[in-house]
């Protein structure tokens, strides 16, 4: 009798298994970038959830790597990315962009606007701006690109994401 028991419970547990699969995998919603919108220094862009001001940008070129220090203004205005909320999922989303190539994520400390360090996830719409973000890549693939490299930050818009990108050379 324990035997019918346990094989009506595990043949109901599989069945509301595959029912969850199927709902969750029915209409994946895989959109990418579908624009590429170039900013300048110092515009100010009203993106949804969030305006920002890509205040300086300065590449080194090393032997080994490329630095990139980029200082931003940002203002959050309800951002919402990748299951994150706020300037820490902003901050997630802004590239160090080789067009066609190599896109690399910020480091994992950021400076605020007082010229404290602090981690990524500590950052709140409180925090001190504007903040300086350092980005780095290898030598080697920059110097084989054919576009110049790109500051670049995505912003979701429901419908997929929108890049807005500011050129470094």
């Amino acid at each position: 009798m324990k035997r019918k028991v346990w094989l009506a419970v595990a043949s109901v547990l599989c069945v509301l298994a595959g029912l969850r699969y199927w709902q969750v995998n029915a209409n994946p919603l895989c959109r990418g970038v579908d624009k590429e919108i170039f900013v300048k220094k110092g515009q100010e862009v009203h993106a949804p959830g969030i305006d920002f001001k890509i205040l300086s940008a300065k590449m080194v070129k090393e032997k080994e790597n490329v630095y990139l220090t980029v200082k931003v203004d940002l203002k959050d205005r309800g951002y919402y990315a990748d299951g994150k909320r706020g300037i820490i999922a902003a901050v997630n989303n802004m590239y160090f962009n080789m067009p066609y190539s190599l896109s690399n994520p910020s480091d994992l400390d950021v400076v605020d606007g007082k010229g404290h360090k602090m981690a990524i996830g500590y950052l709140t719409s409180k925090t001190p701006q504007p903040l300086t973000l350092k980005f780095n890549n290898v030598r080697s693939w920059y110097d084989t690109e054919n576009a110049p490299a790109r500051f670049s930050f995505l912003v979701g818009d429901g419908n997929g994401y929108k890049k807005y990108s500011m050129p470094l050379e």
